[in-house]
């Protein structure tokens, strides 16, 4: 309303102080016409004199060749600084920040909303196939490039284990308790005995190499260190294919053959036992095993890094790997959705929320901001901003002073006005103040 009054009267009035003039002009001698005249004179001196100074405030926007520019303008940076020292003192200072966080909620409904947020996305299949995707993606390409050095540090890593927890001293005592334990088996010496006996009387020729043979096939099939540790000992006793001939053909005929062989391999089995004492026997178990170790660790650099990077390599690109890392995924999502919901809801959140804004509040400069925004909000933008805000207020001041203008004129009419006038006005601000008391 205020508005549409403010643009007739900013037309209506020049217009009408025209065609009266016109008139008068004219030597129409009408009182009334006078009247209109002067009136609508006044009110188009006041109601354009408070247009052009609105309008002053930003227009124009730079200084001309006769030193006029716009209040706004010319002051801006004071304004700035003006408009942010008040904001930051009176409107938001941290305290008043402070209190409408506490007052309404702020830091809960924040975190709920993140948290559904958070749960939406989690829920959401096309999420987690795209995480999927993206971790899976990761793991192959990182796994390709740094697989020859992954399994290399490996093989290091072996290596150093191989050195550091099997030194020689401990595999040969456990292998001399294994080696034992197994002599002293009286199944073990039976089982040999009745093989032996068996292959003597079958093939009594080539008894020979058959028994070795037997011998060799009897330790091979034993565990590493009892297979090496009878290898060695055999070794040293020099029990060969010579020595087991020349037994059996001797012994092969007696009746007592049986019994011989049981006493061999028992006396045998003292020898092999009794061997982990001879330092020669230890010193050369010891550059065996170093041979190994050494073999090993070749084996895996030369050919097992090699046939471990194409295994490791077709496993990632499996359908396998895919599947395991989804299951994988869907229960570590559901684990974090279930903590951070207890999380978010706890007293011990909230008390972290609030701390943390207390301690970064004063750090935060508020009139600082606000100053930098205003410097650097373009006039223009800033005219139409104030305008929209503030237009209603803006046309009512342009309005009361045409009406302001309307009244002096009435004073140039008859001056009794001057009394007549500031008499209604006073009543008018008096019933002003009394219904502002009464609603207030």
């Amino acid at each position: 309303m205020i508005r549409t009054g403010r643009r007739l009267a900013i037309i209506m009035l020049p217009l009408f102080t025209l065609i009266s003039g016109i008139l008068l002009r004219l030597d129409l001698d009408y009182r009334w016409l006078d009247w209109v005249f002067k009136i609508c004179l006044s009110g188009t001196v006041g109601i354009w004199t408070n247009y052009f100074a609105i309008k002053m405030l930003f227009r124009p926007y730079r200084r001309t060749v006769f030193g006029r520019q716009g209040l706004i303008p010319a002051r801006r940076g004071e304004l700035a600084g003006a408009i942010a020292q008040a904001v930051a003192r009176e409107l938001l200072d941290t305290d008043s920040i402070l209190s409408y966080v506490e007052e309404n909620g702020l830091i809960d409904r924040t975190a709920e909303s993140a948290l559904e947020y958070v749960h939406r996305w989690v829920d959401d299949p096309d999420s987690r196939a795209r995480a999927t995707a993206a971790v899976a993606g990761y793991i192959l390409d990182r796994g390709e490039e740094n697989a020859d050095l992954l399994l290399a540090k490996s093989a290091e890593i072996v290596k150093g284990f191989l050195a550091d927890r099997l030194p020689a001293d401990t595999v040969w005592s456990y292998a001399r308790s294994a080696l034992e334990s197994e002599l002293e088996k009286p199944g073990t010496l039976e089982l040999l005995t009745m093989v032996v006996t068996r292959i003597v009387q079958e093939n009594a020729p080539a008894i020979a190499d058959m028994v070795n043979s037997m011998l060799e096939e009897w330790i091979d099939s034993r565990s590493f260190l009892v297979k090496n540790a009878l290898k060695l000992g055999r070794d040293l006793l020099r029990v060969d294919r010579g020595m087991i001939e020349e037994e059996l053909l001797k012994r092969a005929g007696e009746p007592a053959f049986v019994d011989t062989v049981m006493d061999l391999l028992e006396e045998n089995a003292s020898s092999i036992a009794a061997m982990g004492e001879d330092p020669a026997v230890r010193e050369r178990f010891s550059r065996f095993l170093e041979e190994q170790k050494t073999g090993l660790y070749e084996w895996a650099r030369t050919e097992g890094i090699p046939a471990a990077r194409k295994k490791l390599l077709e496993f990632l690109r499996s359908g396998t790997f895919w599947d395991w890392l989804e299951r994988q995924l869907d229960s570590a999502v559901t684990a974090l959705k279930e903590y951070a919901s207890g999380k978010v809801r706890s007293e011990e959140f909230r008390r972290t929320a609030r701390d943390f804004l207390l301690e970064h509040a004063d750090k935060i400069d508020i009139e600082e901001i606000v100053r930098r925004k205003v410097d650097e909000f373009d006039l223009m933008q800033l005219e139409e901003l104030i305008n929209r805000v503030s237009g209603e207020n803006l046309c009512g001041i342009e309005l009361f002073g045409g009406i302001l203008g309307m009244v002096a004129g009435l004073v140039l009419i008859d001056q009794w006005f001057l009394l007549i006038i500031p008499a209604v006005m006073l009543v008018l601000w008096f019933i002003e103040r009394v219904t502002g008391r009464a609603v207030g």
